[in-house]
């Protein structure tokens, strides 16, 4: 009897895992909400998913707060400058989509393409905020280099997370655990070439 209790128990351990992949979800969609902190808060989901869910040095909690806290001036400065230059990027082909002119499905596939290339700068951009110390534009210049220079692990990544966001925003449900466990299958991709670079 005593067994089933004892936290590192068959039952408990991964209750406890799962409710650590829901508590980090949601912080992360909470402190996401006013979009200029997506930075911040995704660097925070990245370093809690580290540390805490796959090292097990921290809470979830402590760490999240820690790493949002930290990085939230070069996290909203980095998301303003992404925003600024993407957004025309995708307004300028929904404009020209919505008055019906040009070629719709040369448009459509642009949006795509822009919207997978995007998301391979990112995967590589909030990990980076959340290990590193950098000022925003070599930030911004090295997640750059780190989607192009390791096309493969980006391109997984990216497919990582386009499913997990379309899983959140279509069904609502999953985005209680999606972001936490995209985060988290993302660092078996980041780690090993984040720790080329902290061997130099």
């Amino acid at each position: 009897m005593k067994s089933l209790f004892n936290a590192e128990n068959w039952l408990w351990k991964p209750l406890g895992t799962l409710g650590d992949f829901v508590m980090l979800s949601l912080l992360w969609t909470l402190f996401s909400l006013p979009v200029v902190t997506l930075g911040p808060a995704s660097a925070a989901l990245y370093d809690a998913a580290v540390h805490s869910i796959r090292r097990g040095e921290d809470t979830v909690l402590a760490r999240f707060f820690s790493t949002f806290k930290n990085e939230l001036r070069e996290g909203v400065l980095a998301a303003l400058a992404v925003l600024a230059v993407c957004a025309p990027l995708f307004l300028i082909p929904l404009f020209v989509l919505r008055r019906g002119e040009g070629l719709p499905y040369l448009l459509v596939i642009w949006m795509l393409l822009l919207g997978f290339f995007l998301l391979c700068f990112l995967c590589w951009l909030w990990p980076l905020l959340s290990r590193f110390t950098m000022r925003t534009g070599p930030l911004l210049l090295t997640s750059l280099k780190l989607a192009f220079g390791h096309i493969l692990r980006s391109a997984a990544m990216a497919l990582l997370w386009g499913a997990a966001l379309y899983l959140g925003f279509r069904f609502l449900a999953p985005l209680i655990v999606c972001p936490a466990l995209a985060a988290w299958l993302s660092t078996y991709l980041v780690e090993p070439v984040f720790q080329k670079y902290e061997e130099n």
